[in-house]
């Protein structure tokens, strides 16, 4: 214990330094408190020998503050007037400030790290010598004495690939460090917490390790009760340099085990220490054994004050759980792969240990040392600031590792999903296979099962129910599949089934249970073959099926073979056209389909409106037309009926009403019924699937294009040629726009189209061009008078959606066959 002898008796001339007004996440030294609490009764350091060096000899620096360290057992004389062997040279020679030199003589016999920065792990330090060097108000500390000390800490570490399993042992740690006192003094039971019991069976290896506990328990209490002067303030200069001392004698315990176990271990050690202070507090008023040890240990004074000792355990499990918390992230450092752990961990690591095995230092001490505070004796300002600053150092050096655990998971798990998307590139392009089923596994893993049938029929069934069948994968998200269901759910016959399998995979990148409830609402009635926990589909299979097959928002249909060849990445388009027909599906199939098919009106309402055929098998003229103008409908429809009348024709209109239809059409269908004015498609699904085969038929003609351009070909000037193609990029214009248009033609005849206010004005001139019906007919009459009608100025608008990488470069326009300027359109409606 160190011996006190007076301080030199220079009265001061400035006040010192209150500690509380210091930025600092480091213990302060106790010489430091009791400067600022007792000006006029100072303690000096004790004398140091060479092990309690915290950081070999570059702390060591009384020599250079002219401070000679008196010889261990004397008392050192502090009289200026006195010259002996080895004299200390008054303060008043080089240090005019009395508490200058003891700040300055704490910071260097402190075993805390005075020269860690704001931004080093340790934490920053109070004012000491280096106090005037500041930047922006603040200390300006180098790294150099947090090198030293991690230095010193890696000289104790000679890892021999000793192994067990850390996890278990520290649950148990955690398990202990959880328990509370229970209350003693009450008589109900009730206000005990529930006990809840584990099962430890599976925890047998720990027996090896038995012993070493043991030996760290003994190592800490021993120096903990005997290192300082007194047990709940441990305010003595040897105190603090003992602790230094038994944080590395503890280190070397543990040498030869890996950086998570060593903690672990010494975490068991306390443990076992917090522990059996915890049985003692348990028993100690029903067990005549415990109340026995009580009596040895001081203690049932502590056990009868409990909002005291309440207050010193729950300051302390505080200190517990950030040790815990710091461990684990370790830990979980150390199940990274080897390559990956690098030095943003490594240069680190050593320095948590240290904390973490000082930190527990400090829990013992507080544990062993309740049995010394006064009755009702609440903590001191050093007990709590003491554990307050060592817990936030943990905090900020987990915080750091846990940055860096989370950026090395995200480069693994990058690394890992790159490898998978490439393995899957690989299995759909170039493996080849003799079933469809082990791409289809490779895909979906680790799903395994499917749903099949609607209803109270619905069941699991296994992937291999998919063995040699075509197989249509539909892919689409949650949120925009409605439509599709419902054409598909019109299409899906008996002769459907029989060609092909239809799998429904629906992908989301972020999973909810709203998303849960909405897929089993929706595969609830589906016929086909669902995908059982999508949710579980793997970030490189959704990857794939974005990036490589081309899935954005809208729905595709990828269309694989019996032996798992992609046919095409989006048969939709085909099926909307061709239905199945377009079986199976390949680029041969399409080109053939595109060589046989005529434009007319036949083909483009297939499908969508059996009215319209049927009248057209009867010899009927049909206008299909759109618009949202209500007015100019009413107009439209009055004047076919004039000239129909006085063409002696018969004539049918369709309202179709425009593409992407929403719930501002509906009431436009409505009173075109009420009013009788035409004959409408029957339901806004029927409108969009008009649009869509219209769209289906312009993506399909440009697959074709590109198909041609891979050849070598000339894909603009084929675009020039293909007149149906020129159809369909002006009906899709129309289909754009508010504005009314018309379509009129007659079974396989000409089509006659117009946008509407020159539709209207053609048919208000009927008497201008029926000259020209008996030698011409109607519709080429009409349309010639159109052409003559054309103004000479227009603006043409053509809008597409986002497909599967075929936005061409340039379109030409309709009307006057000048290439149209491209722009991005950005829409979002909501009705």
């Amino acid at each position: 214990m160190a011996q006190r002898f007076q301080l030199n008796p220079k009265p001061f001339t400035d006040p010192p330094a209150d500690p509380l007004n210091r930025v600092s996440l480091i213990p302060r030294s106790a010489e430091q408190k009791l400067a600022a609490d007792n000006l006029g009764d100072r303690r000096p350091l004790a004398p140091r020998t060479h092990e309690d060096k915290p950081f070999g000899e570059h702390s060591d620096a009384l020599q250079h503050h002219n401070v000679a360290a008196p010889p261990h057992n004397k008392v050192m004389d502090h009289d200026p007037e006195k010259k002996t062997g080895g004299s200390v040279v008054p303060k008043t020679a080089h240090h005019p400030h009395p508490s200058e030199d003891l700040h300055d003589a704490n910071s260097r016999h402190s075993l805390v790290p005075r020269s860690l920065g704001h931004n080093s792990l340790g934490g920053r330090f109070g004012p000491g010598k280096n106090q005037a060097f500041r930047r922006n108000g603040r200390p300006v500390f180098s790294l150099s004495d947090d090198r030293v000390m991690a230095d010193r800490v890696l000289k104790t570490h000679s890892p021999d690939m000793v192994f067990f399993d850390v996890k278990s042992l520290l649950s148990v740690v955690d398990d202990i460090f959880k328990s509370y006192v229970p209350s003693i003094d009450s008589s109900s039971s009730d206000s005990k917490p529930s006990v809840v019991f584990k099962d430890y069976a599976d925890h047998t290896s720990f027996e090896t390790f038995a012993e070493l506990i043991d030996q760290i328990t003994c190592e800490i209490e021993c120096k903990c009760l005997h290192g300082g002067e007194s047990h709940g303030m441990m305010t003595s200069g040897l105190h603090l340099d003992s602790r230094n001392t038994t944080t590395f004698s503890v280190m070397s315990l543990v040498s030869k085990y890996r950086w998570d176990a060593k903690l672990v271990l010494v975490l068991a050690a306390l443990a076992v220490k917090y522990g059996v202070f915890l049985l003692l507090a348990e028993t100690y008023a029903t067990n005549q054994l415990t109340k026995s040890l009580a009596l040895i240990k001081q203690l049932p004074s502590v056990f009868s004050r409990q909002n005291a000792l309440h207050q010193r355990l729950d300051k302390t499990r505080i200190l517990m759980q950030d040790m815990v918390d710091l461990t684990t992230t370790i830990i979980r450092i150390y199940e990274l792969p080897p390559h990956h752990i690098t030095a943003a961990f490594t240069d680190h690591i050593p320095t948590a240990v240290y904390w973490i095995v000082r930190s527990v230092l400090i829990c013992v001490s507080h544990i062993s040392g309740v049995s010394g505070f006064k009755q009702d004796q609440v903590m001191s300002f050093m007990e709590v600031s003491e554990i307050h600053e060592n817990s936030e150092r943990l905090r900020k050096i987990n915080a750091y590792l846990l940055e860096q655990l989370n950026k090395s998971r995200l480069t693994i798990e990058e690394g890992i999903v790159e490898e998978e998307y490439q393995e899957l590139i690989q299995m759909f392009t170039t493996i080849i296979h003799v079933d469809v089923v082990p791409p289809l596994l490779r895909l979906l893993r680790p799903i395994d099962f499917l749903y099949h049938g609607a209803g109270v029929s619905k069941r699991r069934v296994g992937i291999n129910v998919l063995t040699q069948k075509h197989v249509l994968l539909l892919v689409s998200d949650l949120e925009n599949i409605e439509k599709e269901l419902y054409i598909l759910e019109s299409l899906y016959t008996e002769a459907w089934q029989q060609s092909f399998e239809i799998l429904w995979v629906p992908v989301q990148d972020i999973w909810t249970d709203a998303h849960d409830a909405k897929f089993e609402s929706l595969h609830s009635n589906m016929r086909w073959y669902v995908l059982g926990e999508p949710r579980k589909l793997r970030r490189a299979a959704v990857r794939f099926v974005r990036e490589w097959w081309g899935f954005k928002n809208r729905p595709i249909l990828v269309a694989l073979d019996p032996k798992g060849k992609v046919m095409s990445t989006n048969a939709f388009p085909m099926v909307w056209i061709w239905q199945t027909f377009a079986y199976p599906f390949t680029t041969a199939r399409e080109h053939d389909l595109w060589s046989e098919q005529e434009w007319n009106l036949e083909f483009l309402i297939d499908g969508t409106d059996p009215h319209s055929l049927n009248q057209l098998v009867d010899g009927k003229y049909i206008c299909v037309y759109g618009g949202e103008d209500m007015q100019w409908i009413r107009n439209f429809t009055s004047l076919w009926r004039s000239v129909a009348k006085a063409a002696n024709i018969q004539i049918e209109m369709v309202y179709v009403g425009k593409r992407n239809p929403k719930n501002g059409i509906q009431p436009i269908i409505n009173t075109i019924r009420d009013e009788n004015l035409s004959h409408t498609l029957p339901d806004l699904f029927q409108i969009w699937f008009f649009w869509a085969r219209v769209e289906g038929m312009w993506e399909s003609k440009q697959r074709m294009l590109k198909a041609r351009r891979t050849k070598g070909r000339q894909g603009f000037k084929e675009e020039e040629k293909d007149l149906v193609l020129q159809e369909i990029v002006a009906l899709l214009g129309f289909g754009g726009e508010g504005d009314g248009w018309g379509l009129v033609s007659k079974t396989a005849d000409l089509m006659v189209r117009a946008k509407g206010n020159l539709f209207s004005q053609g048919l208000a001139e009927f008497n201008e061009w029926e000259v020209n019906i008996p030698t011409s007919g109607f519709l080429k009459a009409l349309n010639d008078h159109l052409m003559m009608r054309l103004p000479p100025h227009h603006c043409t608008r053509f809008m597409l959606p986002e497909t599967a990488g075929i936005i061409p470069d340039e379109v030409e326009c309709t009307e006057c066959r000048r290439t149209m300027e491209k722009y991005y359109l950005y829409q979002c409606c909501l009705e």
